[in-house]
C-alpha cells in the first residue's frame, strides 16, 4: 500500500518531530493517542522548549556573538531580531501542539476518514507532489544556510547555531503548511463528492447530501481553523519577517563590494537571491482558493434544481440566501481570510519592510560619512 495512503508519510514524520501526539492505525484509519506517544510527545516537546529559551536568552546576553563582521549596524540588529523571533515561534508552536494534542488527533482523524469514503486517486498524487516539494525546499533551505553563514566570518559555534534554528523552524513550520494543505485537499474532495451527488436527478438524496455538505463546511471553519488558524497567526509574522532577510544582505554587503568581484561574491549574490525563496513559496502555498471555489459551486447546482414542491425547496432557498453573505471558509484565526486576496496585501507589506530597512541603512551610512569627515 502507498505510503501516501491516508496521509501516512506525514504523519509518521509529524510524530517524529513531536507535533503530532498519536500512532496511525492503517486498518481502522483511527488515531491512538497511547502512553508511550504521551511520553515522547512530552519528553520532545520539553527538550524543544528548554533549548529555544536557552538560545533566546543566550542570543540576548551575547548578541555580539551572532553578529556578522561584514554586516552593517542595521542588518545585525534585523539578524538577531529574526533569530530571536524563530526561537520565539518555534516555542509558542509546540506549546499549542501539545495542548492541543487531543483535538488535532480527532481533527485529523475526521479528514482522514472523509479521505476514505471519497476516494481520490489524483489526491495521492498531490500529497506526494507536497512533501517531495517540501523536502525539495528544506534542503535549498540547508544549502542556503550552509554557504551563507560559513562565508560571513562566523565562528563554528555560531554558524551552528544559526544553521540548526532556522533549519529546524523551517523543517516544522513548512512541515505543518504543507500537511495543513493536504487536510484542505481532503476537504475539497469530500465538497466535491457531495456536489456531484446533488447534480443526480435525485431529490431522496440531495437533503442528506446537503447536510453533508454543510457539515464539513462547519468542519473547515471551526475545527480546521481553530486547529491550525491560530498555529500561522505567528507562522506568516515570522515569514514576513525574515523575508527581507536575503535581498537586504545582498544590498548591504555585495552591491556595496564588501566581498570584493571575484568568486566569492557571486556565491553570496546567488545564495541571497534564493535565501528568502522557500519562505515565500511556502506563504504563496498557504493562500489557495480551490476550497472556497469548490464550495461556491454547491450554490450553482442548487439553483438549477427543479422544484419539488416539499420542504426541500425551503431548505434549498435557505442555503442560498445564506450563501450570498458567505464568510471566508478559511481564515487566520479569523484575522485574515487564507486565499488570494490576501497574498497581494502580505507582498505589499513585506515591499514596505524592505524599504524601511533600506532607509535604515542609508540613515547609517550617512552617519558613519559625517563622523568620518567631522574627525
Amino acid at each position: 500500500m502507498s505510503v501516501n495512503r491516508d496521509l501516512r508519510l506525514y504523519l509518521r514524520v509529524l510524530y517524529s518531530l513531536g507535533m503530532l501526539c498519536a500512532e496511525f492505525d492503517v486498518g481502522t484509519c483511527t488515531l491512538h493517542v497511547t502512553r508511550s506517544s504521551e511520553r515522547y510527545a512530552w519528553f520532545y516537546t520539553l527538550v524543544i522548549l528548554s533549548a529555544a529559551i536557552a538560545l533566546f536568552i543566550y542570543a540576548h546576553i551575547e548578541p555580539k556573538q551572532f553578529y556578522l563582521p561584514n554586516y552593517n549596524r542595521t542588518g545585525n540588529f534585523y539578524e538577531t531580531v529574526n533569530f530571536r523571533s524563530s526561537c520565539m515561534v518555534l516555542w509558542l508552536l509546540y506549546v499549542c501542539f501539545y495542548v492541543r494534542r487531543h483535538r488535532h488527533a480527532a481533527l485529523v482523524q475526521t479528514l482522514l476518514r472523509l479521505n476514505r469514503r471519497c476516494i481520490d486517486l489524483k489526491l495521492q498524487r498531490r500529497f506526494l507532489g507536497n512533501f517531495v516539494l517540501y523536502v525539495m525546499l528544506f534542503l535549498l533551505c540547508v544549502g542556503n544556510y550552509l554557504n551563507g553563514f560559513s562565508q560571513s566570518g562566523l565562528s563554528p559555534f555560531a554558524i551552528a547555531v544559526y544553521m540548526i534554528t532556522y533549519s529546524y523552524s523551517f523543517l516544522v513550520m513548512c512541515l505543518l503548511l504543507v500537511f495543513f494543505d493536504c487536510l484542505r485537499w481532503i476537504l475539497t474532495s469530500g465538497i466535491q463528492h457531495y456536489n456531484h451527488i446533488l447534480q443526480r436527478n435525485s431529490p431522496q438524496i440531495w437533503r442528506k447530501a446537503l447536510h453533508a455538505r454543510q457539515s464539513l463546511i462547519k468542519l473547515g471553519t471551526d475545527e480546521l481553523n481553530e486547529c491550525f488558524g491560530l498555529l500561522f497567526l505567528p507562522i506568516i509574522a515570522l515569514v514576513l519577517l525574515v523575508a527581507n532577510d536575503g535581498p537586504f544582505y545582498l544590498i548591504s554587503t555585495v552591491f556595496e563590494s564588501k566581498f570584493g568581484s571575484g568568486w566569492q561574491s557571486l556565491s553570496i549574490g546567488v545564495t541571497a537571491c534564493f535565501w528568502s525563496m522557500p519562505w515565500l513559496i511556502m506563504l504563496v502555498m498557504l493562500h489557495n482558493n480551490t476550497l472556497s471555489e469548490e464550495a461556491n459551486k454547491t450554490a450553482k447546482i442548487l439553483a438549477k434544481m427543479p422544484r419539488t414542491g416539499t420542504g426541500l425547496d425551503r431548505m434549498v432557498d435557505k442555503f442560498l440566501l445564506k450563501n450570498l453573505r458567505q464568510q471566508p471558509i478559511l481564515t487566520a484565526y479569523g484575522f485574515f481570510a487564507l486565499d488570494k486576496s490576501t497574498l497581494f496585501k502580505l507582498f505589499t507589506a513585506i515591499f514596505t519592510y524592505m524599504v524601511i530597512l533600506v532607509q535604515f541603512k542609508e540613515m547609517e551610512n550617512s552617519t558613519k560619512s559625517l563622523q568620518a569627515y567631522q574627525l
